[in-house]
């Protein structure tokens, strides 16, 4: 199952979120080895897949990378004017840890144009499916409060609507959005708000077919996942 509804940011790139299959990726995709880390690397593209321990990567070649997510944030990333791309596991371990920091870290160390990056955030699980425990958020304000202040941090203390059709029980503590947690720490590292598109589609909820581990164990479904790619077209 392909992601229809593609994002558009990354213009000088080819790319998907979605792909259920791993067979549908192009071939000679890299991945990694991932472990909800703030671990980046850059790959040369000569590299063996699946043998590197981290959730970030980037290349300056014309290798595909790829990511598998079920209800954590993929990310991809691209340049406007040189042949960069970069592909990162995103769930709330690595957000917090510093996934993002260390990410456009090691690009502007690399010298990739900060300015001339461009941030595609695919599917993932919303705020209206995402409930957390207050001690997490508790957590996160120890960590991350200082890049929200005088601003709306990336949680809800009631359920956002979002899917009227999904019945979820909830507990009654704090709902939890991945996607605008990812983008303040974007913000807070020098990318723009025009340099950044976001999906909407919620993978608990939409319906669409993605894998969710949260609904996997709640409803006891097969495990499935889906996997994110991005290559260069300079």
């Amino acid at each position: 199952m392909y992601y229809s509804k593609m994002l558009c940011m990354l213009s000088n790139t080819e790319h998907g979120f979605g792909v259920s299959i791993e067979d549908a990726v192009p071939r000679n995709t890299f991945h990694l080895r991932q472990m909800h880390s703030s671990n980046v690397i850059e790959i040369t593209g000569l590299e063996t897949s699946g043998e590197i321990d981290a959730d970030a990567v980037f290349t300056r070649s014309s290798r595909p990378l790829s990511i598998a997510t079920a209800d954590c944030l993929p990310v991809l990333v691209g340049s406007s004017s040189e042949t960069f791309v970069a592909a990162i596991h995103a769930g709330w371990k690595g957000l917090s840890s510093g996934i993002i920091r260390n990410s456009v870290n090691a690009f502007s160390q690399a010298g990739i144009d900060l300015s001339s990056l461009k941030v595609a955030i695919g599917p993932c699980i919303m705020e209206c499916c995402y409930e957390v425990p207050l001690q997490m958020i508790s957590e996160l304000q120890v960590v991350h409060g200082e890049v929200w202040s005088k601003k709306q941090p990336p949680w809800f203390f009631s359920r956002p609507v979002h899917n009227a059709n999904s019945a979820l029980e909830t507990h009654g503590e704090a709902w939890l959005s991945l996607s605008k947690y990812c983008v303040l720490l974007l913000l807070a590292e020098g990318i723009k708000l025009s340099q950044i598109e976001q999906s909407t589609v919620c993978t608990y909820c939409s319906s669409l077919g993605f894998g969710s581990y949260r609904r996997r164990h709640q409803r006891s479904e097969p495990k499935n996942f889906q996997y994110s790619w991005v290559r260069s077209i300079f």
